[in-house]
């Protein structure tokens, strides 16, 4: 061989690697898929010299679209964002594309075909050397190809593999393995000759190309869960952080996020006489006047689907969601058509609201019909088969109007997540409704009484007296049931929040031990370089400097060493959080004190530091030698809660008062072993104390009445040391005393009986 045949291979190898170099470093610099796709047909064009590269995806119908072009404007025309029905391309050439991984190269000149498969036929491995196989080509392939003006073309697939990318918690049919996701193709309206290496080089471009796209489609599908949470944190907000429950409010954020064009919450009758409620935003349906009613909720046929499980024909069934794309095409719906007609609906997505297994409500979302163009290259007619072959690639635009919108699967997701979220309002409110219709009605009843014994003898007064006090019980057993269906809630999510963290912190603490033992097999091994290698590369010694080699071998362990310490911090917390919640500790169980102490602590903890420039809250301890005491474990640490957010408050409210003066904020925290008063057994005493600006006499007599507080409305309900009260008297049979005087500080005393 020649010095000049071998100059010319040593520049086409060269040129083949900048290309993938270029390439690379294009998928590196950015994860969006379409600035990775057109950097590449403009950088493969740059490389083979052709008049055209584009990127071609098929769609779920069949049909492709051009996502991404480079072009010699003055050759060809441009085909980018074009449409190409599903019959131009054969079913048996896809099915050679996506099993054989076949690249086909076309010769228009001598009307020829290469074939390169790079599987086998037979077992659908790679082959050792895939080769290029010629044969006549179709002839209605060549006259389609001369209609574009295209004398020669290369078409490599595009394989994708979606499961590498799937990320949703959406209930989805499990994907295959392998998709033909599109093609890359080139044409010259010359011919050109296309060698094996230059075959290869395109195929290894294809390869960084689907390793692009699975990125692409993990980006794409973590934005998508994070504005699934956005959304559902937002919706939560409107239903569980307001002083009221905003249900109207919630529901127009809950179309909203749909993009939805109206929607209605129904809730059933209650069982205590409550008649039914419903909101609505936006359009929604009317139902005829020879109905028996004007609510869509209220119809026979509608509330006999929801007693016995709708399941709709023309939608994709989901567990209990209703989710009908075209409601005109479900034979169920047929008789609530004349309800819709005057508007432009065609989706519904409903959502039954159950609470424990108890139908509350509904929650329904509709979406209007849309109209679709879609730009084809060339008019053809899409209710008959393409038979022959085009001869005009013009650009025909097709308008379909009326057209319906599928649910997708992360709309599905989204609505199983707000439907659990209304569950849970819902639930509340109803609760609030019927404890204040109790209460009202109770109240009456009192009154009515009250005069009538007022009337008679003086011997009745006892009877006044017991109504009294069967109305002091049933507040009383209002505060336990609107504190306890709080504490189950937060105790719940606390649960759920630290078992969700647990698995992925567990696998990344577990895998760092092995990154940490693999980056000190790469570090050892970079001294064994320098010491056998001592005349290294100049290019090798100039990379080493500007990346700061000796900077990374000192720095690289201390950061793993960090991410160690980061990692054992946060499953410190999930434990504690989930010695909190203590869900599987319902009944009296022996527990260590100190432990529900730490773990309350260890969640208030971004609350000890008060605000920037201000002194933080000290935490004093004094622990005595206890032992484990038998007790509900979950609702004395609601009393350690309590007592600790309280000092907390008012630690703050001094910290303001005496802002510019110098002040320790403290909360002193003292167990030790004592003897119960009122029995012979042992008891372990616990005093929370704090040095705030504390408690006047007259309001230290009422700190324990439900409802009774001295916070401004909307920062208190009065309900936490009535209910820490409740809890220590009378679930377990101890003493809770208050010791406090102005300007002195507050000390809380618990005495516990260990059994």
């Amino acid at each position: 061989m020649n010095p000049v045949d071998t100059a010319q291979i040593l520049q086409s190898q060269f040129d083949q690697q900048v290309l993938l170099h270029r390439i690379v470093n294009r998928i590196r610099e950015s994860l969006e898929l379409q600035e990775i796709l057109s950097a590449t047909a403009s950088e493969v064009r740059s490389f083979l010299g052709t008049d055209r590269i584009m990127i071609y995806r098929f769609d779920e119908d069949g049909s492709g679209e051009v996502v991404a072009e480079s072009i010699d404007a003055d050759r060809l025309p441009s085909l980018k964002g074009l449409h190409f029905p599903a019959d131009d391309i054969p079913p048996e050439a896809r099915d050679r594309y996506l099993r054989l991984r076949q690249r086909t190269i076309v010769h228009v000149a001598s009307g020829s075909i290469g074939l390169s498969p790079l599987d086998a036929e037979e077992t659908g491995r790679p082959l050792q050397t895939p080769e290029i196989h010629t044969r006549e080509v179709d002839p209605c392939h060549v006259s389609y190809l001369r209609a574009m003006g295209v004398r020669s073309s290369v078409v490599v697939p595009i394989l994708h593999s979606p499961r590498t990318a799937q990320i949703s918690d959406a209930p989805e049919s499990p994907p295959p393995e392998t998709q033909l996701w599109g093609l890359l193709v080139s044409h010259h309206s010359e011919p050109h000759a296309i060698t094996e290496l230059q075959l290869q080089v395109l195929q290894l471009v294809v390869d960084q190309v689907s390793v692009a796209i699975s990125q692409a489609n993990l980006l794409e599908g973590s934005r998508r869960q994070a504005r699934r949470e956005a959304t559902v944190n937002r919706i939560a907000s409107l239903l569980h952080e307001q002083p009221t429950i905003e249900l109207q409010a919630a529901l127009e954020a809950t179309v909203e996020a749909f993009e939805g064009s109206g929607g209605r919450l129904y809730l059933f009758p209650h069982g205590d006489g409550t008649a039914s409620e419903i909101w609505t935003c936006g359009d929604g349906p009317t139902l005829p006047e020879w109905e028996s009613t004007s609510i869509l909720e209220e119809h026979p046929l509608w509330q006999q689907w929801v007693d016995r499980g709708f399941q709709p024909a023309a939608s994709d069934s989901h567990s209990d969601i209703w989710a009908i794309a075209d409601l005109y095409r479900e034979p169920q719906l047929r008789i609530f058509a004349p309800a819709f007609r005057p508007t432009d609906i065609r989706g519904l997505l409903v959502l039954p609201v159950r609470y424990r297994r108890q139908n509350l409500g509904i929650l329904t979302i509709f979406r209007d019909e849309i109209d679709t163009e879609t730009l084809w290259a060339g008019f053809f007619d899409p209710s008959a088969k393409q038979m022959m072959p085009r001869q005009s690639f013009e650009v025909w635009r097709e308008l379909k109007k009326g057209q319906a919108q599928p649910w997708t699967a992360d709309e599905i997701a989204l609505g199983r997540a707000l439907e659990n979220q209304f569950s849970m309002a819902i639930q509340q409110y109803c609760l609030y409704r019927e404890v204040n219709a109790l209460n009202s009605n109770l109240e009456r009843q009192v009154q009515e009484r009250t005069e009538q014994l007022q009337q008679s003898l003086a011997s009745e007064q006892s009877k006044a007296e017991q109504l009294a006090k069967i109305l002091d019980e049933l507040r009383r057993t209002q505060s336990q049931l609107i504190q306890t269906e709080k504490m189950s809630g937060l105790g719940q999510l606390v649960a759920g929040v630290a078992h969700e963290i647990n698995n992925p912190i567990n696998f990344i603490f577990g895998n760092l031990t092995y990154a940490n033992e693999y980056s000190d097999h790469l570090l050892k091994l970079i001294p064994l370089y320098h010491q056998h290698y001592p005349d290294r590369h100049p290019d090798i010694e100039a990379y080493e400097e500007e990346i700061e080699l000796d900077f990374i071998q000192e720095d690289l362990p201390k950061i793993i060493s960090s991410m160690q310490i980061g990692a054992q911090r946060i499953r410190q917390l999930v434990l504690s959080l989930r010695n909190f919640s203590r869900l599987d500790q319902a009944e009296r169980k022996s527990v260590d004190i100190h432990e529900g102490i730490e773990s309350t602590l260890l969640i208030l903890q971004h609350r000890l530091k008060t605000k920037p420039n201000y002194p933080s809250i000290t935490i004093e301890k004094e622990y005595g030698d206890l032992p484990p005491i038998e007790c509900y474990a979950g609702l004395l640490n609601q009393v350690f809660m309590n007592l600790l957010s309280n000092a907390i408050d008012a630690l703050d409210a001094k910290i303001k008062e005496r802002e510019g003066e110098k002040f320790v904020p403290t909360i002193a925290i003292r167990t030790a072993m004592g003897s119960d008063e009122t029995a012979p057994s042992p008891a372990v005493e616990i005093a929370i104390a704090d040095n705030g600006p504390g408690i006047p006499p007259p309001i230290r007599e009422q700190i324990f009445d439900p409802f009774f507080t001295t916070k401004p409305v909307g920062l208190g309900t009065g309900l936490g040391l009535s209910i820490s009260h409740q809890i220590v008297v009378e679930k377990h049979r101890g003493q809770l005393h208050c010791i406090s005087q102005p300007d002195q500080g507050t000390e809380f005393r618990i005495k516990l009986p260990v059994s």
